[in-house]
């Protein structure tokens, strides 16, 4: 049977109205509703059980959803799973604490997508309390990039667009005159399947910082497979670090209205889509970028700056994009300093990691291990675990520097479906490592769900020995 991401149940806070939606009912009609757990063993129209009105799914675990808004503090339960339905907003004067181990998957329904996400308004704060060991996990549950809107904060800092500016989604307000404003702080995130489409020139991102001020701490995020961009800053003056951005279709990091903060230490991977490094838009606050490595396998532009746009960059490593810097509108290149010259398109910035990539296998243990999924890519060292059935979609790709060693005894099936066999593939590529340890009496084994001839494409390995072909 598949092993998925948690499905979350969500408490429903309405103008701070609790409402459970579970397999629920009321055993004696008053005011004390029976609400089952795992342990009750209550399936659809049990009737030696609750009476589900034969409308509920097999009781796994009380559904508790997150929609509507809060207007006083709340406290996650990591032990609870959380299902996010349309849009959650925090309130000013509001905190929501999220405790490390914390998953919070949007449930979404065609059309609906634009309407889902979190939201923290101005006044309002988020207490993101993640581990290396535990992070946070925001997914949806159809595990497709464009699912939802991730999460937005909205600051009381200064931006371009003034005082009491309002956003292109959900009619939110941000921007004031206190550039010290703090809208809480953020710590071992992950935000993955974001991006939803709101025009053909609108989308969301993964994390979004509309004027949010250098109060609030934000480090240890991941943004993962979305159709926009990992994170984008709306003007505002926060800093963050330690970011890692993987396939966001649009750029990975984006800016507008006069950011001027900065960022350390971000490790950028493209290995599918439109593959844009950084966005810079608007009048020039010259933010800084401080350590920025990112690797490419399609090509693509590194530095676009559009306007009068710019940034201070030191530390800049970029490997596998066409285009270095682009200016698009024929501003200074002067307002873009690297290295404290002004940039050059005609230089590739080619050079070693300025990021080691070993920061962030926080990332891959939290993905690949709660998951039991293998996709996307490895970056840092992993061993997986023979007691767990393992299920490959799309390619499950071991980057330079990574080992995957799979102990004996272990199985790994090809999950694929009509179209995709092409692109179901496990790759090591050069500098990566594959360390399988099977025995006569416990082999390690690919295969596939369908148990067809043609089902997957097999393992690939990818070496720097010599060939007829030449090198690379």
């Amino acid at each position: 049977m598949k092993t998925k991401i948690l499905k979350i149940s969500m408490l429903s806070l309405a103008t701070m109205a609790l409402v459970f939606t579970s397999c629920s009912g009321d055993d004696n009609g008053g005011d004390n509703p029976t609400t089952p757990t795992c342990d009750d063993n209550i399936q659809n129209g049990d009737e030696t059980g609750v009476d589900c009105g034969g409308s509920c799914e097999p009781c796994e675990n009380p559904a508790t959803t997150l929609t509507g808004s809060i207007s006083e503090d709340m406290t996650l339960d990591p032990a609870e799973t959380y299902v996010l339905q349309g849009s959650f907003s925090v309130e000013s004067g509001a905190t929501l604490t999220i405790p490390a181990g914390t998953t919070i998957t949007a449930e979404v329904e065609d059309g609906t997508e634009t309407k889902t996400y979190i939201v923290v308004q101005k006044g309002g704060m988020i207490d993101v309390q993640g581990t290396e060991a535990n992070p946070v996990i925001l997914t949806s549950a159809n595990e497709e990039p464009g699912d939802w809107g991730g999460l937005i904060l909205a600051g009381n800092a200064t931006t371009t667009e003034g005082v009491d500016a309002e956003a292109e989604v959900g009619g939110i307000i941000y921007g004031g005159t206190d550039d010290a404003d703090n809208s809480g702080s953020i710590d071992y995130l992950i935000i993955n399947y974001a991006g939803a489409q709101i025009s053909t020139e609108s989308q969301y991102n993964g994390l979004t910082l509309y004027a949010v001020g250098s109060g609030t701490t934000i480090s240890n995020v991941a943004v993962l497979n979305g159709t926009d961009d990992g994170v984008e800053f709306f003007g505002g003056t926060v800093s963050a670090s330690n970011f890692y951005l993987e396939n966001n279709e649009d750029d990975a990091i984006d800016w507008t209205e006069g950011w001027n903060g900065t960022l350390t230490n971000a490790y950028v991977v493209h290995t599918s889509g439109f593959s844009t490094v950084v966005e810079a838009d608007g009048e020039n606050k010259n933010p800084s970028l401080v350590n920025l490595t990112a690797v490419s396998s399609v090509g693509g532009t590194a530095l676009q700056f559009k306007k009068e746009s710019g940034a201070t960059i030191t530390g800049l490593s970029l490997n596998g994009y066409d285009t270095s810097v682009l200016m698009s509108d024929a501003g200074p290149l002067a307002n873009v300093q690297i290295e404290g010259a002004d940039a050059n398109p005609n230089l590739s910035y080619v050079g070693d990691a300025t990021v080691d990539v070993e920061m962030f296998g926080w990332v891959n243990s939290a993905l690949v291990i709660e998951e039991s999924k293998l996709t996307g890519s490895l970056t840092s060292d992993l061993t997986l675990d023979p007691a767990v059935d393992y299920f490959l979609e799309g390619s499950f790709s071991v980057e330079s520097g990574a080992t995957l060693t799979i102990p004996a005894g272990t199985r790994i099936v090809a999950d694929v479906e009509e179209g995709t066999e092409t692109k179901t593939y496990i790759v090591v590529q050069k500098g990566g490592m594959i360390d399988i340890q099977g025995t006569a009496t416990d082999p390690v084994v690919m295969t596939s769900s369908n148990e067809e001839p043609g089902d997957w494409g097999g393992l690939v390995i990818a070496g720097d020995a010599t060939t007829t072909e030449g090198v690379d």
